[in-house]
């Protein structure tokens, strides 16, 4: 996981360590070094907002400094780090924002196809099914869509509440959240697949969340998507609380989970990290940072 990433910042320190002979580092030996870190991030999917402000930092860190070669590693090292801690948001707390909710305490899944959002409804039912959960099938258009869910429900003897395809997937969220609160429950919400460009989808979407108001709204994207997932938090702009990204297990770049925080502004709450149940993990930045470093 990550490899590329951490290659990317490995090679920049020994580039620069190559350059460090007790002198002062200046500007006509840094700038190319920092170009090529700079393209070989955009090439692990980071952003260029977020490549060029990793850039910045370490221009900043490194120009003019007298650093020794023993200590390029660490400088390298620590100029990441601070700009990581800053890009990177895990502030969001689900238990706590479960526990505020009036009842049913109400969770929306959106995103574009292929992202993963009805096998994220999956493990989440499995990470709160103490609380007692029920599953709504609000993906109303995909092919199999419902059966998957349905399939999900039986594995985990969870509840899901479902209409016929192409039925109001509004009144699913409706009936879902009814089901909640008789039951006292929390109530999970797959939604269809969408993008900015099917006006007609973005409008159903909406409209559930106006009629069933959810507590948490998950935008899921893949972190294979790249720099996709930009296009995504734009799509899903003032509609979502905070992110999972699903699929780290085989991510190498590392770059989409790094763009889709700075360009949308909103904490990273979840990993997906495989295919079991069990395979999501609240995100943690410093553990991240860390394993990028190590």
């Amino acid at each position: 996981m990550l490899e590329k990433f951490k290659d990317s910042v490995k090679d920049f320190s020994s580039s620069v360590k190559s350059k460090v002979a007790e002198k002062e580092l200046d500007e006509d030996t840094l700038n190319p070094l920092l170009e090529d870190l700079r393209l070989q991030l955009l090439q692990n999917n980071v952003s260029l907002e977020a490549a060029e402000a990793i850039e910045e930092e370490l221009r900043e860190k490194l120009l003019g400094q007298e650093v020794t070669r023993g200590k390029v590693q660490e400088t390298v090292d620590e100029a990441v780090e601070e700009v990581l801690l800053e890009l990177l948001d895990d502030s969001f707390d689900f238990e706590q924002r479960l526990d505020e909710a009036e009842d049913p305490p109400t969770v929306f899944f959106i995103g574009f196809n292929g992202s993963g959002k009805t096998t994220t409804v999956a493990k989440m039912a499995r990470k709160l099914k103490d609380r007692g959960v029920v599953m709504g099938a609000g993906d109303t258009f995909r092919a199999a869509s419902i059966e998957q869910l349905e399939e999900h429900g039986e594995n985990l003897d969870v509840k899901v509440i479902s209409h016929e395809y192409e039925s109001d997937p509004a009144a699913v969220g409706y009936d879902t959240v009814e089901h909640a609160e008789n039951e006292g429950k929390v109530a999970l919400v797959d939604t269809a697949g969408r993008s900015h460009a099917d006006q007609n989808l973005m409008n159903e979407l909406d409209k559930m969340i106006r009629v069933n108001e959810p507590d948490v709204t998950f935008l899921v994207v893949d972190a294979l998507a790249g720099n996709d997932v930009l296009e995504q938090a734009e799509a899903y702009e003032g509609m979502f609380d905070a992110v999972i990204v699903t699929k780290m297990d085989v991510d190498e770049n590392g770059g989409a989970i790094i763009s889709i925080s700075e360009r949308s502004g909103k904490p990273v709450a979840f990993l997906g990290t495989g295919q079991d149940y069990d395979d999501i993990r609240e995100f943690d930045k410093e553990e991240f940072i860390e394993s990028i470093l190590e």
